[in-house]
C-alpha cells in the first residue's frame, strides 16, 4: 500500500502561488516551477504541486504530475548551464520538452538547442 507521509508544503504552495500569479513567460514560469519542486527533497513534491496547481487554479492548464515532473528536469539539465539555460528559454517549451526526454547528455542537449534556434527548428524536426 502506497501511503504518503504529512509533509508541510506550505513554502512550496507559497513559491507557486506568487509564480503563478506572476506575468512570466510560459518556459520561464516551468523553470521556476521546477526550480521550487527541485527544492523539496520527497519524492512525491511533483504529485503535490500539480494537486496544489489543478485546485488552486482550475483556470490554468497543462499541470499534471508529469508535466510538473518535466519542469523538474528541465530546471536539472540546465541549473549548472545559466548561458545554456537562457538559450533553452528561446525555443518553445514542448521542442524543450523534446530534447530533455531524447538527450541524456548535457553537450547533446546543448547542440540541439543551439541547432534548433540557429535553423528555426520545430518540434517535429
Amino acid at each position: 500500500m502506497n501511503i504518503r507521509k504529512p509533509v508541510d508544503y506550505s513554502m512550496m504552495y507559497a513559491a507557486i502561488d506568487i509564480l503563478m500569479q506572476s506575468e512570466l513567460e510560459q518556459t520561464k514560469l516551468f523553470c521556476e516551477i521546477g526550480k521550487v519542486i527541485d527544492e523539496r527533497p520527497e519524492k512525491g513534491a511533483a504529485v503535490a504541486a500539480a494537486e496544489y496547481i489543478n485546485t488552486t487554479f482550475p483556470e490554468k492548464s497543462g499541470f499534471s504530475p508529469r508535466s510538473l515532473r518535466r519542469m523538474r528536469d528541465f530546471y536539472r539539465a540546465y541549473k549548472n548551464d545559466s548561458a545554456l539555460m537562457k538559450m533553452a528559454m528561446g525555443i518553445s517549451w514542448s521542442l524543450n520538452a523534446v530534447i530533455i526526454e531524447s538527450c541524456e547528455n548535457h553537450d547533446t542537449r546543448k547542440w540541439y538547442v543551439m541547432a534548433c534556434l540557429k535553423y528555426g527548428w520545430s518540434k517535429q524536426e
